[in-house]
């Protein structure tokens, strides 16, 4: 169905908006915004989280960092696709949501593969200006980390890049089948009952602790240098999405267990080194220090967490859902 003609002034002002941002003329820009107090603008995704940003004052020294920090100067209409665009319009206010789709990575590109965006804008003295953006990136078509993505019945929809480049050598997964296995078959059976509770919380509308529930970690053995291995697992659009050496979240849960633990900062850098598979040679190296004070550290956590070698250790921190 064809636009309305006020619909295609709304979508040029808006097309307007991108093209200023991605062009780097950061005046052009701001003069879509209305300067208010009332502005919003909410993000969440998997790198940032949730953020709330009220208010003009705050807003622009938001966007003046952002300018800072990602110059850029990028032909959006060649790069990116709206879709799903949908309309509700009154007299001076209106809001558009759509679905935002890179079509090609481009670096330095201050994009994500995919994104759901709704602007809300209202006239002021005749002219439209945007008064809250609220963007949400899913987990899915992220190139960042290996992903695999799972369809409601269990078989595999969705392999990225990523994934397919290490799954060949990985230690710890394998696709047979069309279905995701552990290659240690002793922990296929605890994939397969994470990867089914994870499809129940598909078949509910809101699932229990819907608004805090993180990603569940899934141990997959020790590889052959004695080092834990492990996938996470979360869901998202009627995907179960699978997950590993997915350096965000595994900081993120790591930080997690500081307090619980009491790490200092260099056991948490030491904590996350040994998670992503180093020894402590080479920890040692990236880290300009001994490999006795190295072990020194890892003696001190494992004091701190009741364990006794480095994959219990690492098992206790990941695990560690934080104080209440």
């Amino acid at each position: 169905m064809p636009f309305t003609d006020e619909e295609e002034e709304i979508l040029t002002f808006l097309r307007s908006e991108q093209e200023s941002y991605y062009h780097g003329d950061f005046d052009a820009f701001v003069d879509h915004w209305h300067h208010g107090p009332e502005v919003r603008r909410i993000i969440s995704g998997p790198q940032v989280g949730t953020r709330i940003h009220s208010g003009w004052d705050e807003l622009l020294l938001r966007f003046q960092e952002g300018f800072r920090q990602f110059p850029q100067n990028f032909e959006a209409r060649d790069l990116l696709r709206w879709e799903n665009i949908q309309f509700q319009i009154t007299a001076d206010m209106a809001w558009i949501s759509y679905d935002q789709i890179a079509v090609k990575h481009v670096p330095k590109m201050h994009v994500s593969p995919m994104s759901h965006e709704v602007k809300i804008i209202q006239k002021f003295k005749g002219s439209w200006k945007i008064i809250c953006l609220i963007v949400v990136v899913p987990g899915i078509r992220r190139e960042d980390v290996p992903l695999i993505e799972l369809a409601a019945d269990g078989r595999v929809a969705r392999i990225n890049k990523l994934a397919s480049e290490r799954l060949g050598a990985h230690s710890g997964l394998v696709v047979s089948g069309g279905r995701l296995h552990a290659r240690i078959r002793k922990f296929d059976a605890d994939l397969h009952k994470a990867i089914e509770r994870a499809k129940n919380r598909l078949a509910t509308n809101l699932p229990r602790g819907f608004q805090s529930e993180p990603a569940s970690i899934v141990p997959l053995g020790e590889n052959e240098a004695g080092h834990p291995i492990f996938c996470w697992i979360a869901t998202e659009q009627e995907r179960v999405l699978i997950s590993f050496d997915d350096e965000f979240l595994l900081r993120g849960r790591l930080e997690a267990a500081v307090p619980t633990f009491g790490l200092s900062p260099a056991q948490l850098k030491l904590a996350e080194l040994l998670a992503l598979g180093q020894d402590l040679g080479t920890a040692a190296l990236e880290l300009g220090v001994s490999i006795n004070t190295l072990r020194t550290q890892v003696r001190r956590m494992f004091e701190k967490t009741d364990t006794h070698n480095q994959a219990a250790l690492l098992s206790r921190l990941l695990n560690s859902q934080g104080p209440d």
